[in-house]
């Protein structure tokens, strides 16, 4: 076993040997079979160790991987981040950072900072063409991970509180405004807002960002990644599209919906003429903030998760359907997908 001093080993069903380490991770040891031993052991048919890992602090976020790999990635407010099988619901392993002593041997990728976001960027000049994961932590870090290897940090101005990837573009929100990177550089200085960033959206094209504001407002910018001192020019504001600040904002898949959600609310406005398809007062079922939204692949259900440990999905062809999902997640829904 390796990652962490081994506190104890035990069998069990009696022939299967594990170890368990102070990094919360369980091994499954192999046992050779030119030991000949007197029992069966199903732990004789691994060729290297099995090692059962997962979360031992709360997970503060979620995201795909790759189209077609069926990779889940998430990330706990210890810092850690974890790589799933999809199909099966098994880790495939922790990220791990290289040419980084990890002295806790914990596998914080964030030195033990809360993780409070996660994006995939397919197109980041990836030669393997797997994708790139981002994640942004409360030690004013952005990482670069590939695979289940973080290959490299951006030193961030401010904390990191929200990420948004299009095709080929990241944003960055931090408490004192937006960044962009692109091919794993930070390509525009800091863009200050005169209201105060809670939630933002980069459409799946890398030309328009959604940015929703402490006021109830939704901003709409135009992005110019070639200039680095203006790259966002606004060009719409839904005003008070919100009666409380905006806590989430998600496009449909086909990019003519988006979704916005506050402490109560969640909202649809049509990216074509931004008129509201459900306004605020309808969908108010929620009883704490809503930090979670997600559309379906065909895009005619919208499902929200809020602190309030439910989770509701919606229609917005039957706007008076919907469907309730009580304490889907004690202490809050902070991530979701179809």
């Amino acid at each position: 076993p390796m990652g962490a001093m081994q506190l104890g080993c035990a069998f069990v069903k009696g022939e299967i040997p594990i170890s368990i380490g102070f990094n919360g991770q369980i091994t499954v040891l192999p046992i050779p079979t030119s030991l000949d031993l007197p029992f069966a052991s199903n732990a004789s048919k691994l060729e290297k160790p099995l090692i059962i890992t997962g979360h031992q602090a709360p997970i503060s976020a979620m995201t795909f991987g790759a189209p077609g790999t069926n990779t889940i990635y998430t990330a706990d407010t210890d810092g850690v981040i974890v790589q799933w099988n999809g199909n099966t619901g098994n880790p495939n392993g922790r990220v791990f950072v290289i040419d980084e002593v990890d002295t806790d041997i914990l596998g914080k990728v964030h030195g033990g900072a809360t993780i409070s976001s996660l994006a995939f960027c397919q197109n980041d000049e990836n030669e393997d063409g797997k994708g790139t994961l981002f994640s942004a932590g409360w030690d004013d870090h952005l990482r670069i991970t590939r695979g289940t290897h973080c290959i490299d940090k951006l030193p961030l101005e401010a904390q990191p509180n929200a990420l948004s990837t299009g095709t080929a573009l990241t944003v960055v929100m931090t408490v004192e405004g937006l960044l962009l990177v692109q091919h794993r550089k930070i390509i525009s200085q800091l863009f200050r807002l005169p209201y105060r960033a809670t939630a933002i959206c980069l459409s799946r094209d890398d030309a328009t960002l959604y940015v929703g504001g402490d006021d109830g407002n939704i901003y709409v910018y135009s992005v110019h990644s070639s200039d680095a001192v203006n790259p966002l020019v606004e060009t719409h504001v839904l005003r008070q599209s919100h009666g409380q600040p905006v806590q989430s904002l998600r496009l449909s898949n086909d990019g003519t919906k988006l979704a916005s959600s506050d402490v109560r609310d969640v909202c649809i406005h049509s990216t074509d003429d931004y008129s509201p398809i459900v306004s605020k007062g309808r969908w108010c079922f929620h009883t704490q903030s809503i930090r979670s939204l997600a559309w379906s692949p065909d895009d005619t259900i919208l499902a929200s998760g809020g602190n309030d440990d439910d989770i509701f999905l919606w229609s917005w062809e039957k706007k008076m359907t919907r469907i309730q999902y009580r304490f889907a997640h004690r202490g809050g829904v902070t991530g979701l997908e179809f």
